[in-house]
């Protein structure tokens, strides 16, 4: 269903799209914790208030499907914390069910400026409204179509008088209240407001009448609680008085009080307070702030560029020159306010985990049901904060370690209780900084990995020789996972087994210049752990060059630099090996690898880590450290092998950034089992 926004209102509906998609994310990770504890009142009116908000948010805007089912799915928590309804998992099935109707509907609205019409969601409102009536969940699916019909085909003005006939109000109630009682009949106030939001807006009662009803909803009021039944008023009293009795009986009861003891009420009201402050935010659009960023790193190159001329002009002119000094001096001062406007302007780009973390109690929650397994997971750092775009790339590898845990990890209940496990199986997906790294690990106590099956599914694909996989570590048999096309699976399945993935997950980390691990124990569990950076725009590196040619290595990557000793230098079959303090490593020259001629002798050796394995690489010169700029290298070359992209240093030369992964990765099968 095509919707036309008025253009004053287009701004509104951006705020909206923001607002909504928030909310929705939230409730993901809200509603899957209420399904383990159906009786946390605080998370029961939180979410109620996230559906009330966006009800009224598509109501103000016309959006009447998405206003239908929030209101709906609302009218259910507002049952639920007032214990009208019980939650069941198949009750919260058909809320999940209305949650995804939702982020369709708003995606839909996003990118076509549509959303779903009556009849798509006519099969859910019939569910809901089921469920709304109590009724038992098998039942459901038959809702005639005809209730339907009489209950969403309602006249815009309802002649109420024989229903008003049965009651009066209250005392106190408001006059404007009492009106549009009168004029929609006596049904709960929830389905009022809705009446009226749906109402032509030349026909809505002004703007205080409708806030005055969704103050009384957000009180948690139905209409039961403004109108009393016509009759004799001494029997009304006589029932008021016996219900005031009740209730001081129960009070001084000491088994189930049903109200809170009142001196803890206001501890209650002060933690209620805290957990709703709020920081002051400003949404500033994505391509701004990626504008300031490069911007700040054409300064940090300048500045890389007058310190490199400031020293070259105290060499020439000695150090006893005070104008000297004073210039070197502000440059020194310049130089420190650049790299605070550059930690300034990356944390701009920092976001938390938790952005994405949040979406995994729901994956996790629809793919144990699938698979009838029990699984609990457990989130820890999601407030470890990453640079966004690194952020954005890593949801589809996440997911994919995630359900590869409790597919292939996790045990069926029945098989756990036999091992001595606990029924419900664990999946930990946590985060934290290390340095200028973050770690991002999934951790499951599953079944574990057998380095033996993975080998020898490896040797009948033909990625090894049986000769390689018997001098191979346990953990080179977990690398052979992230072989493009190798599974373990036995049987494929839509969850995994398809023998793509893990290549693909694994290309992805070292594409952000991360690393990947896997640790496991038979029988135990698995833990798989990537290491990023926190940042793609601004690293440190090590400048080193072979025939003349500068290039930047990441000095995440570096493990250590030691003096290039012919003596040291072995042959090992095809390979030449690097002998160092009882370690043997592979030893390639940046010459070999980027295919330059080989002119002068080797001084140094730069050891670097590439996945489980430290590789030896020859160089002629050494420059040290510096930080960079990253400049990509743009479509024509940015599928070139071992390059992460460009710099330009303080001198002007432009600079070859090293990516040592994907400058191995071509010898990668080549390299399995060697050493």
């Amino acid at each position: 269903m095509k919707i036309e926004i008025p253009e004053d209102l287009k701004e509104i509906l951006d705020e909206f799209l923001v607002e909504a998609d928030e909310i929705i994310e939230q409730l993901d990770q809200d509603l899957v914790e209420l399904e383990e504890n159906p009786d946390d009142k605080e998370l029961l009116n939180k979410i109620f208030r996230g559906m009330h908000t966006l009800k009224g948010g598509a109501g103000f805007l016309n959006l009447t499907t998405i206003v239908e089912i929030a209101h709906k799915i609302e009218d259910i928590f507002n049952k639920l914390r007032n214990d009208d309804l019980k939650l069941t998992s198949e009750m919260m099935d058909i809320i999940l069910e209305g949650i995804d109707k939702l982020k369709e509907g708003i995606e839909r609205l996003k990118e076509d400026s549509e959303i779903p019409d009556e009849e798509e969601v006519q099969e859910l409102i019939q569910k809901l409204e089921a469920i709304l009536e109590g009724k038992p969940i098998e039942e459901i699916s038959s809702v005639s179509e005809e209730k339907r019909e009489t209950q969403t085909e309602k006249p815009e003005n309802i002649d109420s008088s024989k229903e008003n006939e049965e009651f009066d109000f209250v005392e106190g109630v408001d006059e404007d209240i009492k009106q549009l009682i009168l004029r929609f009949g006596a049904k709960d106030l929830a389905e009022l407001l809705e009446d009226i939001i749906l109402l032509a807006p030349d026909e809505r009662p002004p703007l205080e009448v409708i806030n005055k009803l969704e103050n009384l909803i957000e009180e948690g009021k139905d209409i039961k609680d403004l109108i009393k039944p016509k009759g004799n008023v001494e029997e009304q009293r006589e029932e008021k008085q016996e219900e005031q009795q009740q209730t001081k009986e129960q009070e001084k009861s000491p088994e189930t009080p049903k109200t809170p003891v009142k001196k803890d009420e206001p501890k209650q009201t002060e933690k209620k307070k805290k957990t709703e402050k709020k920081e002051d935010v400003i949404r500033v659009d994505v391509e701004r702030v990626e504008v300031l960023m490069n911007l700040v790193g054409e300064l940090v190159l300048d500045r890389n560029r007058i310190v490199k001329l400031a020293s070259s002009l105290s060499v020439e002119q000695g150090k006893d020159e005070s104008d000297l000094e004073e210039l070197i001096e502000a440059i020194n001062g310049m130089s420190r306010t650049v790299s605070d406007l550059q930690d300034a302007v990356m944390k701009l780009r920092m976001q938390p985990v938790k952005k994405i973390f949040s979406k995994f109690p729901r994956i996790v929650r629809d793919l144990a049901k699938k698979l009838n397994k029990k699984v609990q997971l457990v989130l820890e750092g999601e407030d470890t904060e990453i640079d966004r775009s690194i952020l954005d790339r890593l949801e589809d590898p996440l997911i994919h370690l995630v359900r590869n845990a409790i597919d292939h990890g996790i045990e069926p209940p029945e098989e756990r209780i036999k091992a001595g496990k606990p029924e419900v199986g664990t999946v930990k997906l946590g985060a934290y900084q290390e340095g200028d790294r973050i770690i991002i690990y999934i951790e499951d106590d599953g079944k574990g990995i057998d380095p033996e099956k993975v080998k020898e599914k490896a040797i009948e694909k033909g990625l090894i020789t049986p000769e390689q996989a018997s001098n191979m570590s346990d953990k080179e048999a977990y690398e052979l996972i992230f072989l493009p096309g190798f599974s373990t699976a036995e049987q494929v399945s839509d969850v995994s087994g398809r023998g793509v993935g893990m290549d693909v997950v694994a290309s992805t980390i070292h594409s952000l210049r991360g690393n990947i691990e896997i640790e496991s124990q038979l029988g135990k569990g698995t833990k798989i752990t990537m290491k990023l950076p926190l940042t793609v725009a601004i690293i440190r590196t090590l400048m080193v060059a072979v025939n003349e040619r500068i290039f930047a290595i990441p000095l995440f990557s570096v493990v250590e630099i030691v003096r290039y000793k012919p003596e040291n230098v072995k042959k090992v079959g095809h390979f030449k090996s690097l002998m160092l303090r009882d370690e043997v490593y592979l030893l390639f020259t940046l010459n070999e690898l980027f295919e330059i001629e080989d002119k002068k002798d080797k001084e140094f050796v730069v050891i670097v880590k590439v996945g489980e394995k430290n590789i030896a690489i020859a160089v002629e010169e050494l420059f040290g450290e510096e930080e960079i700029v990253i400049k990509p290298l743009g479509e024509l070359l940015e599928d070139v092998k071992g390059i992460a992209g460009a710099t330009i240093t303080g001198d002007g030369k432009v600079v070859l950034i090293v990516d040592p992964n994907s400058l191995i990765s071509d010898k990668k099968t080549q390299l399995v089992g060697v050493i």
